[in-house]
């Protein structure tokens, strides 16, 4: 307790050194105070949570392409049986893996179920057509 200066002594204490810069009082605007008690930050007064980059969204290239190739059968008017199946298989597997991408992979499995069903009704009806002109006496 000999360290400490006596009641009403106004000196310095020993190893004391004075701050190099003291800015001067009143010149500097004091930041408002944030009304939720949180401390503001650096641009001023921060309202809710602070802002983030969004996450990326998941990609859709299995859906996508399951839409494509649907689009595709009606293009080609049914005539090949490959971008039906590919729509299927890609729709299928878009279920599966992209959950983001569910409303154009339904897209897809609709319109290549249907370029399916409209190929096996084409082809049926091409087939009776040839067995009705073959019984009629039209030989091929």
């Amino acid at each position: 307790m000999t360290n400490q200066p006596a009641p009403g002594d106004e000196g310095t204490p020993q190893g004391y050194q004075p701050p190099s810069y003291i800015p001067p009082q009143g010149s500097q605007p004091t930041p408002p105070s944030n009304p939720y008690g949180q401390p503001s930050g650096p641009y001023g007064i921060v309202y809710g949570q602070p802002s983030y980059y969004g996450v990326p969204p998941e990609p859709k290239s299995l859906s996508i392409a399951s839409l494509c190739c649907g689009i595709a059968v009606f293009l080609g008017l049914g005539i090949f049986i490959l971008p039906q199946i590919a729509a299927v298989v890609l729709g299928h597997l878009a279920y599966l893996r992209e959950p983001a991408g569910r409303g154009l992979a339904t897209a897809g499995l609709v319109l290549g179920y249907l370029g399916l069903a409209l190929t096996a009704i084409v082809l049926t009806l091409i087939v009776v057509a040839i067995f009705a002109a073959a019984n009629a006496g039209y030989g091929f």
